[in-house]
C-alpha cells in the first residue's frame, strides 16, 4: 500500500504535489478553521454524551491543530526534500 501510495504521490507534477499541501492543510490546520474544529469538536461531544465545554474546546484547538501543522511541515521537508527536491522549493516559495 505505502509503494503503491509513493509511486501515485511522486507520479504527479510537483505544482500538484505542493497544491495538495497547502490545501490539506489549510482545510484542517489553517487559521480561518477553528470554527470548524470548534462544529466537529461539539458535534462529538453531543455524540458521545459528554458535557461541553468552551475551555476544553478552546484549548484544543489552540494546541492540536497548531501540533498538527508543525508536524506536516516537518514531513514535507524531510521527506519531501528527499524525494521530490523541487517540489519543496516550490511550497517553500509559496508559503513566504
Amino acid at each position: 500500500m505505502r509503494s503503491v501510495t509513493n509511486r501515485t504521490f511522486l507520479g504527479l507534477s510537483d505544482p500538484i504535489k505542493v497544491f495538495m499541501f497547502i490545501l490539506i492543510t489549510d482545510l484542517f490546520v489553517g487559521f480561518h478553521s477553528a470554527e470548524g474544529w470548534e462544529v466537529i469538536l461539539e458535534g462529538a461531544a453531543r455524540h458521545f454524551g459528554l458535557p461541553e465545554s468552551k475551555f476544553l474546546i478552546n484549548g484544543f484547538i489552540a494546541t492540536v491543530p497548531v501540533m498538527i501543522d508543525a508536524v506536516i511541515k516537518f514531513w514535507i521537508f524531510s521527506y519531501l526534500t528527499r524525494y521530490s527536491p523541487s517540489a519543496s522549493a516550490i511550497y517553500e516559495r509559496m508559503n513566504t
